[in-house]
């Protein structure tokens, strides 16, 4: 045996995420270490690897020429891990299974899908991040991620849940309000659709990125603005809100991504198989 045989896993993530955060402090930090263990991890690290991956500034650390070598090679590393992960897991449905989802969403992914997937996977720890930030799943150690819109080409698996209606929604006081009168209150985005479907209808008076507070606001009679069917329905119903237009803004593909090596993984089939079926009502032609 050499010192590479000594190489443990820790270390590779120690290093892989401080070249993307730049800092010990910062990297020690997102892996609730103290800051002294990060540094004798990466000081192991080269030490089995006999050359320097990092020179040390004054406030970043620049990676060395090793050090960049090192981190192309991390990717498939951590992907087998996944596919030994996935593997181990299949079995005893136990384990931590993280997913990702965009804030909107976790309307969707809280309550009764949490209630259904932990009667049926019982052994598994559900940890579930509500973000608008796009994930990384291989860097950022997320089996799972929900997104919202058109799905780019990359080596991800994507299977494509339902699509969702966007609607024009204001206070039922604003029904007979003219679209060039009327208060908008967006999410980024939202003007340019306007330009070229509805040029009539004013710069936004607001802009927040966050739908949900944008339902808020609307509810609230601050104007009207662009909402997720699954968003705005439930108000529409309640008679808090009304729907400006007679038809929809643009319908929006949502998908349930995940990497090629954990497609037989039952948790995240499972959780997909959930998600899929409290997303359907969504999927209907009045919705």
């Amino acid at each position: 045996m050499d010192d590479l045989d000594d190489i443990r896993i820790r270390e590779l993530v120690l290093f892989d995420r401080l070249v993307e955060l730049g800092t010990i402090t910062a990297t020690a930090h997102e892996l609730g270490i103290p800051k002294a263990t990060a540094s004798r991890w990466l000081a192991q690290l080269e030490a089995r690897l006999g050359h320097p991956l990092v020179l040390r500034g004054a406030r970043a650390v620049v990676t060395t020429e090793r050090g960049r070598a090192l981190h192309a090679l991390l990717p498939p590393i951590f992907a087998g891990l996944r596919a030994m992960r996935a593997l181990a897991a299949g079995g005893d449905a136990g384990g931590v299974l993280r997913v990702s989802v965009p804030v909107p969403f976790g309307r969707l992914v809280g309550g009764g899908v949490i209630a259904e997937f932990r009667a049926r996977m019982p052994g598994v720890r559900l940890e579930i991040e509500l973000s608008n930030e796009h994930t990384d799943l291989l860097r950022e150690r997320f089996d799972l991620a929900i997104r919202g819109g058109p799905m780019p080409d990359s080596g991800l698996i994507a299977r494509r849940l339902t699509t969702v209606r966007l609607w024009l929604y204001a206070g039922p006081e604003f029904l007979r309000t003219d679209l060039a009168h009327l208060p908008l209150i967006a999410a980024p985005g939202d003007e340019a659709r306007f330009c070229a479907t509805h040029p009539e209808i004013p710069p936004a008076a607001v802009v927040v990125d966050d739908r949900i507070a944008v339902r808020d606001a609307l509810v609230a009679g601050a104007g009207a603005g662009v909402l997720p069917a699954f968003l705005g329905e439930p108000a529409r119903e309640q008679g808090l809100l009304v729907r400006v237009l007679a038809e929809p803004l643009a319908a929006m593909p949502v998908h349930a991504v995940f990497l090629p090596e954990q497609r037989r993984d039952v948790r995240i089939r499972t959780l997909i198989e959930i998600v899929d079926k409290h997303m359907q009502p969504w999927a209907r032609d009045d919705a």
